[in-house]
């Protein structure tokens, strides 16, 4: 580890690229079953006149789970079966985990330009940028 003067310890070059390898290879993991969306549920009145559900809120069916999402401007929602619930969670945590992973790998993208940034910087115009701070 490397002694940030700012912040702390941050991690050495060689550590950033082997964590951002890391990231990278999960990241793929996750993209085989994510779907973008948020998960609901809601119960519904049905529309036969002498069902319990139009009289008693507790008595509504469901709870129906549903797939929301925007396409194109618009919210969209996508029924999801009973049976299918489970592969439709896994699919929501996998978007969750790619979020996560790519948010960790934005991170290490911009440490690696900060040091690359700090880096490109000449001596001389470090030393020009100092005298103009004493003065």
């Amino acid at each position: 580890m490397v002694l940030d003067s700012g912040s702390g310890f941050v991690p050495s070059y060689d550590c950033i690229m082997s964590k951002r390898q890391s990231l990278v290879r999960a990241l793929l993991v996750s993209t085989t079953s994510m779907v973008q969306g948020g998960l609901s549920e809601t119960s519904r009145r049905c529309g036969k006149p002498t069902c319990q559900c139009q009289a008693d809120p507790t008595a509504r069916h469901g709870p129906h789970l549903y797939l929301t999402y925007r396409e194109e401007g618009e919210s969209r929602s996508l029924y999801v079966p009973p049976e299918h619930a489970a592969d439709a969670r896994a699919a929501h945590e996998a978007w969750a985990a790619f979020w996560t992973l790519g948010c960790a790998l934005a991170a290490l993208n911009r440490e690696t330009l900060r040091r690359q940034w700090q880096r490109d910087v000449s001596p001389r115009g470090m030393r020009a940028r100092q005298r103009r701070r004493r003065d």
